[in-house]
This record gives C-alpha cells, structure tokens and sequence, in this order.
C-alpha cells in the first residue's frame, strides 16, 4: 500500500476550511456488464430472494410543464407526450417483476416518486400506480409513500387523489418564498400561493407535508433567507430540506450566470446561509434527521432519503430511473421511445446493468455516517490510527469533535460534508481495497488516453 499523503485533505484553520465544496465523485464499485449479459444476468437477479436488507422503490416521471432554471433533472415537456401512455407502459413494467422472487421476498420501507414533476401528471394517473404496489406487493406497515412536486400542481383534485390511493408524504420544492427570486429561477407561484396551499394540505391531517428551500440564489440576501426561515417554520410544516444551489453548465441559470445577466453569492455567503439556517432552525426546536433535512414533529422520517445512503436495495421503475439490487446497479433507458420499445418486446428497459459491489459495507456505513454527522472509523476500517493527524487537523478547524469512539461533525462540518466525505472515501478505499485504487487509477489513465474501458464479463 502506498503511503496515504494526509496533507492534501487538511483544512485552513481560518477564513474558509475549504476554497470550495467538492463533488463526491461515486466509487465505481464495479464494472458494467457486457451488453450480450445484461438480459441473463437480471432475470438472475429477479429469481433471487432478496432478503436481510431494507427495500425501496423508486418511480421516475420524466416530465415536466416548464423547465427550471437552475435544475439538471429535466428530461421531457409535459405538453408534448402522452401521460396516459407513459403511465400504461409503468404499470406493465412493474407488472413484468411484480410476482418474482426478489420483489416479493420481504416487505418494501418506502416508496418515491420522483422525477421530473411527478405531481404534473393529472390526477388519478399516479394512484393507479400506487393501487398497483398495494394489491400486489407486502408493503411495510409504516411504509413511507412520498410524491414530490411543485407547488402549483396540488390542487384538491391530485392532492385528494394522492392520499386516497395511499400516498402519506408530500416533498414539495418551493426553493423561496421570494415572488421575485422565484421569477428569476422560472417559478410561478406567487408568496400567498405557497402559504395557501401548505395550509390547505396541512388541514387534512394526512400526510407528512415536507418543503425545500435553497440558498445561493441569485438576489438572496440574509434577510430575504431569514424571511424564508421564518416562514417555513410558522407553517405547519412537518418538515424541510435545505439545499445549497448546485450550478450545473447545462441549465439556463448557468448560462445567465457565466453571461453576466445573474450573479450568484459566493461560497461564503452560502456557508453563512446553512450555518444561519442550521442555527434557526436548532433554536426552534427542529431535529435535524441529517445534513440538509430537519423534522418539526415525528410524523415527518425522510426514510427514503437515509435508507438509500445506507445501502438499502432499491427496485426501479420508469424511462431514466436508477436502482441497486443485491450490490448490481442499473439504469433504465432514458430515451421514450427506446423505453416503450423494449417493454413492447416484454424486457425490462435495462441501459446498464453492473456486476456485483467490489467493496464492503464500509462504503455505505461511511456514507450514512456523514450524513447523520456521526461516524465510528474504527467499524470502518482496522486501520483508522492511521487517520488521526488528519482528524485531529480538521477539529482543529471546527469542522468535527473526535470523541474517541467516534466522529462528531459540527455544524460547520456538515456545510462541508462533501468534503469530508469525498477525502474519508478515497483514503479508507487505500486502506480497505488498495486492489480496487489500482484498478481506478488505471481506468482513468485509460480515459485520458481515449482507450475505452474494460466491461465485465458475466460468469456462466
């Protein structure tokens, strides 16, 4: 093993820890099957019980009315497809694994629609979906049911619709309170809007109503931020995200930014924002269930979101979505026409398909571990003395209290968890599988090189 070079992950113990939050760049814990394997493989994979693990299922809707400004999800316009279609073609995929093995062998924890706008469908069309997985599958008796969308789609036709079918959690994205932050992001509900609905949802009592806000907004100040705070809390909210804005090239607010029309606060404005925000929210009362989300009361768990960073197997379903079944991961196909094709032959619409995790459970551990800001190195790795120079640095810049038994993050150190995360990932990966760095480090050589990558070759 080579020596672990520490250094370059230490934090400044003034000013900034960090000159920026880095992107976690996903461990490629295994390699992508060969095409010719795909199809054997997963029909494998579906005759396997799947059991000893928490299970999920996520449904994507690739569509939505208007295309955000800052987002990097958007894949269809609503006006332009058939929805009745789209939602035909799920409900036969879904009904293609319905009676296997690995679907049926435990109960499902949860359930997320995401997308995309799930909420723009008309209503009705995502309770047949939800009707489906409750006549036919062993849902948990606490299974968390979750719709995600905007706020202007929840009407009382779709939002009656929702809960009758079963739905019991509503993420709803709202980014501001702002009416003129909004309009520059490309949203169109207006202040008194938001509040109304929030309230009219909250007055039926039956379901958990959760609501996101962003900071780094262009034009967002500490006082139009603490407004936002402010707000949120005084609504009967059972919980809320906070989400730093994530610049992607590809969106529209990019491009206004890199022009000069917009202008975006800096990296220290917007660790002011969550620190402002975790404060806020801390004084209230809040209980913060991990980095960016905090319940008001216990109806609210965020339980897709923590069992997905521990590791839990997650079913897919729909043009786009992503899963992970007994460590293989897969992408379905993003292209609609592509994705009713193969279904039509009666296949799943399978993109990709790896083959089984390389790595332990420590890679999972670790992510769940930061992103509840505790982390115990040592069920980790037999190896963490080895860290402690680097830790002890990063308590010295405030970013974490080693107590011995484990790591604490301050909430300092959860605005910069990205940063923790993507240095503790590749330097437990030199300890636990240098193997598998040596075979990372290849594959980029190979890649800045333009030689293609190697694929996996099935086992008969």
């Amino acid at each position: 093993m080579k020596s672990l070079d520490l250094s370059r992950y230490y934090a400044a113990y003034s000013g900034l820890p960090f000159q920026d939050r880095w992107a976690v760049m996903p461990l490629r814990a295994s390699m992508p099957l060969a095409a010719e394997d795909i199809e054997k493989q997963w029909q494998q994979l579906q005759q396997t019980k799947l059991t000893g693990n928490k299970r999920l299922i996520y449904i994507h809707i690739p569509f939505c009315d208007t295309h955000c400004q800052f987002c990097g999800f958007y894949q269809n316009l609503l006006r332009k497809f058939d929805t009745e279609a789209y939602i035909n073609a799920l409900l036969t995929e879904i009904t293609l694994e319905i009676n296997n093995p690995a679907l049926q062998s435990a109960p499902i924890h949860a359930v997320y629609f995401g997308g995309g706008t799930p909420s723009a469908l008309p209503a009705g069309q995502l309770a047949r979906v939800i009707s489906l997985l409750k006549q036919s599958l062993t849902l948990a008796p606490d299974c968390e049911i979750t719709i995600e969308g905007r706020i202007s789609d929840f009407d009382e036709a779709r939002t009656d619709s929702y809960i009758e079918a079963g739905a019991n959690r509503f993420s709803i994205g709202i980014q501001t309170f702002d009416t003129n932050i909004r309009q520059k992001l490309g949203r169109l509900s207006k202040r008194e809007q938001i509040i109304e609905t929030f309230e009219r949802i909250a007055a039926k009592d039956s379901v958990a109503l959760v609501c996101d806000l962003m900071f780094g907004l262009p034009g967002q100040t500490p006082q139009s931020w603490q407004t936002d705070l402010e707000l949120a809390a005084g609504l009967p909210l059972d919980g809320v995200d906070l989400y730093a804005l994530n610049l992607l090239s590809s969106t529209p607010l990019a491009k206004r930014v890199g022009n000069g029309q917009l202008e975006l606060p800096s990296v220290a404005d917007k660790c002011h924002f969550y620190l402002q925000g975790e404060a806020f929210l801390r004084r209230q009362g809040w209980m913060q269930l991990s980095n960016s989300h905090w319940a008001k009361t216990t109806r609210e768990r965020n339980l897709y979101n923590l069992l997905i960073k521990q590791g839990a197997d997650f079913f897919a379903f729909g043009s786009g979505a992503g899963g992970r079944l007994g460590g293989q991961s897969f992408m379905l196909q993003r292209d609609l026409a592509e994705y009713y094709t193969r279904l039509k032959q009666g296949k799943k619409p399978l993109m990709m398909l790896t083959g089984q995790s390389l790595l332990g459970e420590w890679l999972y551990q670790l992510q769940a571990g930061i992103e509840q800001g505790r982390v115990d190195l040592a069920a980790l790795t037999t190896q963490a003395h080895l860290l402690d120079p680097l830790l002890e640095q990063w308590q010295q810049a405030g970013l974490l209290v080693n107590d011995a038994r484990c790591l604490l993050l301050t909430p300092s150190g959860r605005f910069w968890s990205s940063n923790l995360l993507q240095a503790l990932q590749q330097l437990l990966l030199s300890l636990n599988n240098p193997e598998h760095l040596e075979r990372q480090e290849k594959m980029m050589q190979m890649r800045q090189s333009g030689k293609p990558a190697p694929r996996h070759t099935a086992a008969p």
